[in-house]
């Protein structure tokens, strides 16, 4: 019985213990340069900055009316991309490439239309030495305006194709 008691207390005592109330401590006015995720003084790590910059860089893919082909006056920017999404600091990265569309049309026919604007640029990238696995296309369809009004100039606008880069 003694055993037992003693067992016993040597076991409370331990669970006592270690369980500590103290909050461990930590210093969060520190910030790091570490591109792997640690925070900055401002609060976003340098990952996140690096992607913000090559989203801010890439360019805007625009098409006409009801197609899908890249117009030629956009070709530079296809090269641009290509450039930008081939750059040493980009490799590590996946690109998505999203369709959007005008409002005219039903909804399945701008998805459609949505995800072929994003398959031709994407086929654009590749053509200039992308690996086709870093690129995922999605469409938008016409859910996604970049502009609201109800003119020519805003319908333009929203046909386009825009990029996200994903870690």
């Amino acid at each position: 019985m003694g055993k037992l008691a003693l067992t016993s207390l040597a076991v409370a005592v331990l669970v006592l213990t270690g369980c500590s109330q103290k909050s461990p401590e930590v210093d969060m006015t520190k910030g790091t340069n570490d591109t792997k995720g640690a925070s900055t003084n401002d609060g976003m790590s340098a990952l996140q900055k690096l992607i913000a910059s090559l989203e801010a860089n890439s360019k805007t893919i625009y098409f006409d009316f009801d197609k899908y082909t890249v117009r030629k006056d956009q070709q530079a920017n296809i090269d641009a991309n290509a450039a930008l999404f081939n750059s040493a600091e980009a490799k590590s990265f996946s690109i998505k490439v999203e369709g959007n569309c005008d409002e005219f049309g039903t909804d399945e026919y701008n998805y459609a239309l949505g995800l072929k604007r994003a398959k031709s640029v994407k086929d654009g990238l590749v053509a200039k030495g992308m690996v086709a696995d870093r690129v995922t296309v999605v469409s938008y369809g016409e859910s996604n305006p970049a502009c609201t009004e109800h003119n020519k100039d805003c319908w333009s606008k929203n046909r386009r194709a825009e990029f996200k880069v994903l870690p």
